[in-house]
């Protein structure tokens, strides 16, 4: 697995923006590197996630409104044309491998076609985000733990495309030490970037939104932009 210390300006890249009365309840915080793992050589099916919680353990299901991505792409041996990709995702409860905190069902799939890839030079990375709003699909409730995954199809591109990754503790909700990755033929695992923690734990950057009747009353349950406690 690769880690590159991001030093590429920021790209927007939405797609919609989320709804003004809808209100963060997870942020993992700014980028420290990236994973880029899809290029034109990525296996057919494969797929890659991550999963997070907000809730304190005794939490009421909330709808969410939308999961805004941070990712990346990179130029591995060559500079690399803007091109375009289209992205399968997602939204699970729990990490969409079933082995971190919650069965990893889906919730809410899409495909999102034409994903504009931005330019980036040889050995370099550019950083962009991508909105992905959702129809208001509902957490179990409890500890509110979530996941997802994207896979890429129809992929133009002259390199590298991947995540932006979080090696620290995030402003706003809990990580997981673990990402995930589905292999064609071999089914779901999990890794991380190495053993210290949390510099190398697989925590890629996203943000996600609930409408602001839920958030109002997730916020009322105990300060959690403020806690630390992270569930292992």
């Amino acid at each position: 697995m690769k880690k590159v210390t991001s030093t590429a300006f920021v790209v927007a890249l939405m797609v919609c923006a989320a709804p003004a009365w809808a209100t963060i309840v997870y942020d993992t915080g700014a980028s420290t590197g990236t994973f880029t793992p899809f290029n034109s050589s990525t296996p057919a099916g494969t797929l890659f996630g991550d999963s997070g919680y907000f809730g304190g353990g005794g939490d009421a299901p909330v709808g969410i409104a939308s999961l805004t991505l941070g990712l990346a792409v990179y130029g591995d041996g060559a500079a690399a044309a803007e091109g375009t990709t289209d992205i399968v995702f997602t939204f699970n409860d729990g990490d969409p491998s079933g082995l971190i905190f919650g069965p990893g069902t889906t919730l809410y799939s899409t495909t999102i076609e034409d994903v504009v890839l931005p330019a980036t030079g040889n050995g370099q990375e550019t950083l962009f985000s991508l909105t992905i709003p959702m129809p208001g699909p509902m957490t179990s409730g409890g500890f509110n733990n979530f996941g997802f995954s994207i896979g890429i199809e129809n992929y133009s591109y002259n390199g590298n495309f991947g995540f932006q990754n979080r090696g620290g503790f995030n402003s706003l909700g809990f990580y997981t030490n673990n990402a995930s990755e589905f292999t064609p033929g071999s089914g779901w695992s999990l890794f991380a970037f190495g053993p210290n923690n949390p510099a190398d734990i697989a925590n890629f950057v996203m943000t996600v939104d609930v409408p602001e009747p839920a958030s109002l009353a997730l916020l009322g349950l105990g300060g959690l932009a403020i806690m630390s406690r992270r569930r292992r």
